[in-house]
Order: C-alpha cells, then structure tokens, then sequence
C-alpha cells in the first residue's frame, strides 16, 4: 500500500512540476511577445490560469502528505500529549470529511459544465474543473493515511 501512496505522491509532485514549468513558460513568453513584439496571445492568460491551478491543487494533495498544511500550534502544544493526539486527530477527521465534500461537489460540478468551453483554448470547462475533485481526491486518500498512522501511533 505504502508503494501505491508513493507512486500516487510522485505523479501527483511529476504533474504538477510539469504545469508550474508550463506555466513559467507561459508567462515568460507572453511577457516577451507583449512588450517586445506587442502581441498578446489569446491563449496565453488561459493556459497561465489552468496550470496555476493543477499546479496548486495537486500541491495541496502532496503537502498534506508531507504534513506541511498551514496550522496553527502554539495552543496546541500546551496540551498534554494524550489531548493534543486526540486534537490533532479530530481536525484530520474534519479535514477528511471536507476534502469528500469538494470531491463530491466538484464531481457534481464537472457534469453541470460538461457542455461549456474555455474562451480562448475552447476546451470543455469540465476537463479544467476535474482538476479540483482530482487535487482533493488526492489530499483525502493522503489525509486518510496520516489518520490511520495517527490512530496506530502510542501517545
């Protein structure tokens, strides 16, 4: 299982490094072709905007495997270690159940804009919007691992 996770982290890391190198080129050409040629692509802003997003959100899936999601703890850590397992266990609960939430509305969300393109690439909306059911997806198979290895590890 930990092997499925592990090839599941590195084309999550894979895709996403791919779209910020993308989208860096994108920008740096869009830049150059603006203010040098004063042409301004029609594609260019779009693609920008879609990898920016797989980027993100197939981030967001990583970092919560890498435990490297914002959270606060100053509070925490005065708890004794038997509350704060069992704190940090309630919000990784919660968590789970959010990322299911956006998973099942953004699929929702795919079918209701299956039928609308982008403006400027003209490809369905819904292939842009798996995106985000795909990220949290992700996130929630990662969150559900850190759950069971929270729920097995001694206080």
């Amino acid at each position: 299982m930990k092997r499925l996770l592990d090839a599941l982290e590195k084309g999550a890391v894979f895709v996403g490094g791919v779209a910020m190198a993308c989208l860096a080129i994108a920008v740096i050409a869009l830049v150059a072709l603006r203010y040098l040629f004063s042409v301004s692509p029609f594609w260019s802003e779009e693609l920008i905007r879609i990898c920016l997003l797989a980027a993100v959100l197939l981030g967001a899936g990583v970092s919560v495997r890498a435990n490297r999601h914002i959270r606060v703890e100053f509070l925490t850590e005065l708890l004794p270690p038997v509350l704060r397992r069992a704190w940090y266990l309630f919000l990784d609960v919660v968590a789970l159940g959010l990322f299911v939430l956006i998973v099942a509305t953004g699929i929702e969300a795919v079918g209701f804009n299956h039928s609308m393109r982008t403006v400027a690439l003209q490809i369905p909306i819904s292939t842009v919007i798996w995106l985000v059911p795909a990220g949290f997806a992700i996130a929630a198979i990662f969150m559900l691992e850190e759950i069971v290895r929270r729920w097995k590890k001694k206080p």
